[in-house]
């Protein structure tokens, strides 16, 4: 797959960034919490590499790999701006060193850990779902049972640029505009399809807790009410050091850097400072 907007993989620097959108609808539920089209975000690491989140933790994976893996279904790409111009070479090597030196273990990313983490920050309005919410809790319980460093892909791609060694510190930060939130609709969800999608995430522990075995994919559907969906996003909240809701979530305008762990893939989908590739 290429990018949308005409870049071909050659034409990609380090530094650059990829938008990304899996099939799928586990991928959809992300999106729509996240109030962006994309479910994903990733960094153009060395030459002819991505370094993302995934189930191992921040990983490098072949970048033609990646666009052509059959469950992606859109990916956008765009160049990261500084005054208005592309990141001169000592930028780029900055922004990769410290996207090498977050490759730990502990820092999980998942599907079902993204879903959770992005349901932990935002206060939506859901549709009165018992089977909804039970996905939404096995997807914080998950998020909250990770390493305290665990981060979402939105938080790791902004660290990259707002932590690294280049002087002054945050020089190279993306600005997040304060953009209103979309009036996306609720998707539409494929339940058969999302069940084993949810199950083939658990951990051991939690499929013991529920009584499933290990083929159980969660065809028969689990439920839960309002108050446990509550409970989970507390815990998941707690587990990642936040305690703040609803608006005060979003990224501050002005001089000061927002907390990473806020920030929304639809912030780094509008910001300013990274530019739609073209050819």
């Amino acid at each position: 797959m290429t990018p949308e907007g005409g870049a071909a993989p050659a034409q990609l620097r380090t530094g650059d960034v990829l938008l990304l959108r899996a099939r799928g609808p586990l991928a959809a539920l992300t999106a729509w919490f996240g109030e962006s089209r994309f479910d994903h975000v990733a960094l153009v690491g060395r030459a002819g590499y991505l370094i993302e989140t995934g189930p191992g933790g921040v990983i490098e994976r072949p970048l033609a790999e990646r666009l052509a893996d059959p469950a992606l279904q859109d990916a956008q790409a765009r160049r990261p701006l500084v005054a208005a111009r592309p990141l001169q070479d000592p930028d780029r090597i900055a922004v990769l060193a410290h996207a090498l030196s977050l490759r730990r273990p502990a820092f999980s990313g998942d599907p079902l850990a993204a879903l959770g983490r992005a349901a932990a920050l935002r206060d939506r309005t859901l549709p009165d779902s018992a089977p909804l919410r039970a996905v939404l809790r096995e997807a914080l319980l998950h998020a909250a049972a990770d390493g305290p460093g665990a981060m979402s892909a939105s938080e790791f791609v902004y660290r990259c640029f707002a932590e690294n060694p280049a002087q002054p510190r945050g020089r190279l930060a993306p600005s997040l505009p304060a953009a209103t939130p979309p009036a996306l609709p609720f998707p539409e969800l494929d339940w058969p399809a999302l069940w084993p999608q949810i199950g083939a995430w658990l951990r051991p522990s939690r499929r013991d807790a529920l009584g499933l075995t290990a083929g159980d994919a969660l065809a028969a559907g689990l439920q839960a009410d309002a108050e446990e969906l509550e409970q989970a996003q507390t815990q998941a909240r707690q587990r990642l050091g936040l305690m703040e809701r609803g608006n005060a979530l979003l990224a501050l305008a002005g001089p000061r850097l927002p907390n990473p762990k806020c920030v929304r893939l639809r912030e780094l989908e509008l910001s300013p400072s990274l530019q739609p590739l073209a050819l």
